[in-house]
């Protein structure tokens, strides 16, 4: 599906949000279609109309966070990389306490109570 043409893409996928719709209304489900957020990951420039759900369209992002990883639309996680090392540099500030360190130290209290 990623090697057709993006305009068939896209009446595919709005066909099948269309039936997802359907079946959310059926079994009495809310989807917050404003919070919902699509990627079209392609090297292209132009993309395509946003999709749509309940008739709302949802617009496209740059990138988005599933499952701890962020993807982009060109898939170069570059993004993912620098929060990746932002969250290492934090955790490893001297500010924060070690927890290697409280560990010896409850080993020291402990070795010297026996």
């Amino acid at each position: 599906m990623s090697t057709g043409e993006s305009n068939k893409v896209m009446e595919d996928l709005n066909y099948y949000l269309e039936q997802l719709g359907k079946w959310l209304i059926m079994w009495k489900i809310k989807v917050n279609a404003d919070k919902c957020q699509a990627v079209y990951f392609t090297r292209r420039r132009k993309v395509p109309d946003p999709p749509k759900l309940y008739r709302r369209a949802i617009n496209w992002s740059k990138d988005t966070k599933y499952l701890g990883i962020t993807l982009d639309s060109r898939l170069t996680y570059d993004k993912n990389v620098t929060n990746v090392l932002q969250t290492d540099q934090i955790c490893q500030s001297p500010t924060l306490p070690s927890p290697r360190k409280k560990f010896e130290t409850i080993s020291e209290e402990l070795t010297t109570l026996v």
